[in-house]
């Protein structure tokens, strides 16, 4: 590999792809392009073309001085020239400015020799960073309230970020982590993605097409997240913008099938799409190694193949069942998840954690197998019962208070309307949108949970004792992580840790939809075994995720006993 500058060991262990002679990057302002670029140069031996430095340097003034003397639409002409120079360049790291990639002549010269790196972070996480950056208020696009307008920057310009060949998550990494993400990217894939065909042309179209509501991208693995009105009935389309076009089989439970099967299996026969379904039992009890043996005999029976789909239609038993099976039968199958609940949709569907039960605990033998996709249709939410849809909104509440407290806030302000299941079709369609997206990141950051993820188990250390104590079943999911939320809370407050207004503002909001913030009737004694089954235990002690404030999770692995052992007492009991 030829280099502009001296080989060192980490240029020596990449193997460059064909065609691939330039890394761009791309992304909201102040995600780390430039530091993560710094990092990709200083490895590559290559040049780092900053799109911003350049615009400096051809006339003498930055980005924000040209935006607030001479207006925006001036200054993206010449963003655009520069653009269209650092593209003829090559080997080079190209760093671009945030809006750089909406113009579609970008686009399409950026394309003709880079692979495109779409850097993504939550914007609450790029204005905590702006904000701690001596020059980050220099940024007149960013003028008001900061979070917002990232988010209103997020919402208008990621249809054109969603064209980049990768998604490369930033929450929780370091830039030289980053580097390494997209380096193993480039190096497995990148003439691949490069000469994917009509690249160059999806690159250069005007008008976006329409995106999905997250992605999720492991470095391994890439799939969509579809969140939406009748969605279900497009599934055959999803299935061909997938290349899924093996056989499909169906994978639902008694309930679920009643309400939707006749929907699903007209739109597959219409499609022309073959197939079959199996049906079990709805209920926990499903979620067990002996129902796990009868889909391995009905697969084998009907001769399924490695090129076959199985498509997991229900709540999280069904997607972990299915999505367990499809790990393991022929060493791997695909595997489409279409949950039916709330909680499913933004808990078990997102992240490919499948598993099936022992009656020592839950989830205790499983797999990471990541879905094909995971498309979430919102009109069928409404045919659930009341409290298996009250119950999925403890994970929306979750992944609200450990990363984005604007979805808290809007939470907050339509607890009535949820609580009552009167919210409209787009703001519930807002609202799991926002919280897959959540997850969507941190999966991506962290897809076999060595780090970051650990802090989507707020709550499930004690509710998962409190499913298992009270048996399975006699508390939903939702609701024991609900009442572990709250003592979660309470060992942070005892500890100093969590602020006394953010425990309190939890259990108001909880309580508001109609979650339980207790367990009365359980044993403690049999929920603090079932905590030291627990997947979270290392050296004989209970990790816990605890706040050190909205936005503010970490892993804690220090928590003494006793103090687990009272608060738990208070949880449940008499």
């Amino acid at each position: 590999m030829t280099s502009t500058g001296p080989a060192n060991e980490a240029t020596q262990s990449v193997r460059e792809p064909r065609r691939a002679r330039q890394i761009v990057l791309v992304g909201l302002s102040g995600v780390g392009k430039s530091s993560v670029g710094a990092e990709l140069a200083a490895r590559l031996g290559w040049p780092l073309l900053d799109t911003d430095d350049l615009v400096r340097a051809r006339t003498g003034q930055t980005p924000a001085q040209l935006i607030t003397g001479r207006g925006e639409p001036a200054f993206r002409e010449i963003e655009s020239s520069v653009v269209a120079e650092a593209a003829t360049h090559e080997p080079a790291v190209i760093a671009t400015g945030g809006g750089a990639f909406q113009a579609a002549a970008n686009r399409r010269a950026l394309g003709e020799r880079g692979l495109i790196c779409y850097l993504q972070a939550p914007p609450a996480e790029i204005a905590r960073r702006l904000r701690a950056d001596p020059g980050g208020s220099d940024r007149p696009l960013l003028a008001g309230d900061l979070e917002d307008r990232l988010r209103e920057l997020e919402w208008e310009r990621r249809p054109f970020y969603a064209l980049a060949d990768t998604w490369v998550p930033c929450l929780g990494l370091a830039p030289a982590d980053i580097a390494s993400r997209i380096l193993g990217r480039w190096s497995a894939d990148g003439a691949r993605l490069l000469e994917a065909p009509g690249r160059l042309e999806r690159l250069g179209v005007v008008d976006a097409p329409p995106v999905p509501a997250a992605t999720v991208d492991t470095g391994t693995a890439r799939y969509p997240i579809w969140v939406g009105s009748g969605e279900r009935l497009r599934l055959p389309e999803r299935l061909r913008e997938l290349g899924l076009r093996g056989r499909v089989f169906l994978v639902s439970d008694t309930h679920v099938i009643e309400a939707h099967g006749a929907d699903i299996a007209r739109t597959f026969e219409a499609a022309g799409i073959a197939g079959a379904s199996y049906v079990i039992p709805a209920g926990e009890r499903s979620k067990a190694l002996r129902v796990a043996q009868e889909l391995y005999t009905w697969l084998a029976s009907e001769r399924a193949e490695r090129g076959d789909v199985i498509v997991a239609l229900g709540g999280g038993v069904v997607g972990d069942l299915a999505g367990y099976v499809a790990a393991t039968y022929l060493r791997g199958m695909p595997v489409v998840q279409v949950p039916t609940s709330v909680l499913a949709m933004n808990d078990a569907a997102i992240g490919g954690k499948v598993a099936v039960d022992l009656p020592a605990g839950k989830n205790l033998v499983g797999a990471f197998h990541q879905p094909a996709a995971v498309i979430s249709d919102i009109d069928v939410l409404a045919t659930l019962p009341r409290r298996s849809y009250i119950e999925g909104f403890a994970e929306v509440i979750k992944h609200a208070f450990i990363l984005d407290e604007d979805l808290l806030g809007l939470l907050e302000r339509n607890a009535n309307a949820f609580s009552a299941m009167t919210a409209p079709p787009e703001l519930l369609a807002t609202v799991i949108a926002r919280s897959s997206r959540i997850k969507a990141l941190v999966v991506s950051a962290d897809p076999e949970e060595r780090g970051l993820r650990s802090i989507l188990n707020y709550g499930h250390t004690i509710g998962h004792g409190i499913e298992t104590a009270a048996g399975l079943g006699e508390y939903l999911h939702g609701e024991a992580v609900s009442v572990g939320m709250v003592g979660a809370a309470r060992i942070g407050a005892r500890l100093g840790i969590t602020p006394e207004d953010v425990s309190g503002r939890m259990s108001a909001l909880l309580h508001a939809f109609g979650l339980p913030l207790t367990a009365p009737g359980v044993d403690p004694r049999a929920v603090l075994q079932a905590m030291r089954l627990d997947k979270k235990v290392s050296g004989g002690r209970t990790r816990f995720v605890l706040l050190d404030g909205i936005g503010a999770a970490r892993l804690h692995a220090d928590i003494e006993p006793a103090l687990v052992d009272d608060v738990v007492r208070g949880l449940v009991g008499a």
